[in-house]
């Protein structure tokens, strides 16, 4: 079967899925495709399983991925699963909004699940995970995912919809988080840690970040929130509201377990 998984990742866990899938698929003989959006990849013409996922933000998946989806995937007969990454399962409708999109374009859906994964986004009010609760999520995602691909190996798919369908006003609220995203990234700040190298600009999926004519970090008002930059800078340079906080890594945390 000739697969391809798509995916939209600000700090790794949809990427993780995405990942996870695709090896365990290529050891069943699957032609597997594994692409992040922001390489602006193809669908194939002639796949037999399209697979999309993002992380949820604000009980949708980020309006950048719903608006790739609606340009770049064709219109296909073809059966496709999608998913998303949450930090809970409270309004983790991402999957329903993805789902919606893709059964316009002809796609029979499969498959629709959100995988709880730790949280990267811990300021204010929300905490940072500890090990234990990560290796419970990572082992609880793993085990829920080698239950799809045993269904994708037998062609025996099943999903339960998750509560709230209403893919109206989940979209909507996406667009509300969009414009409310825009401004946090104001709250970004190099301190004098900082090397200039410029990677926070590089990875930046909505370019909100460039050097002014100093050479100094500058942030605009394009922001996703979607913590790639403070949790990918090399010198943890990089505060919110000017405090620093511990960097999620979660290929650092799989490595040293």
């Amino acid at each position: 079967m000739k697969i391809n998984i798509l995916y939209f990742s600000g700090t790794g866990n949809t990427q993780y899925v995405a990942n996870y899938l695709g090896e365990k698929l290529k050891e069943e003989s699957h032609v597997v495709k594994i692409k992040s959006i922001d390489e602006n990849p193809k669908v194939d013409e002639d796949i037999d399983l399209l697979i999309i996922g993002g992380p949820n933000y604000a009980s949708n998946v980020p309006e950048k991925l719903l608006k790739w989806v609606n340009k770049n995937v064709p219109k296909k007969n073809s059966n496709a699963i999608v998913y998303c990454t949450s930090a809970g399962k409270v309004n983790a409708y991402g999957a329903e909004s993805l789902a919606k999109k893709l059964t316009k374009k002809g796609y029979n859906i499969v498959g629709k699940d959100a995988y709880v994964m730790p949280r990267n986004f811990y300021f204010g009010k929300y905490s940072q995970n500890t090990n234990d609760e990560i290796s419970q999520m990572l082992n609880e995602t793993n085990e829920k995912l080698d239950i799809l691909i045993n269904r994708i190996k037998h062609n025996e798919y099943k999903f339960e919809n998750i509560e709230n369908n209403n893919v109206f006003k989940i979209d909507v609220f996406a667009k509300l988080f969009n414009l409310i995203a825009k401004t946090i990234g104001k709250s970004f700040s190099v301190d004098d840690t900082c090397i200039k190298c410029g990677k926070c600009i590089k990875n930046c999926p909505k370019k909100n970040i460039r050097y002014d004519k100093n050479k100094e970090i500058k942030f605009g008002n394009n922001c996703m929130a979607c913590m790639r930059c403070i949790h990918n800078c090399p010198k943890n340079s990089i505060n919110y509201n000017n405090k620093k906080y511990n960097q999620y890594n979660l290929n650092r945390y799989i490595k040293a377990n």
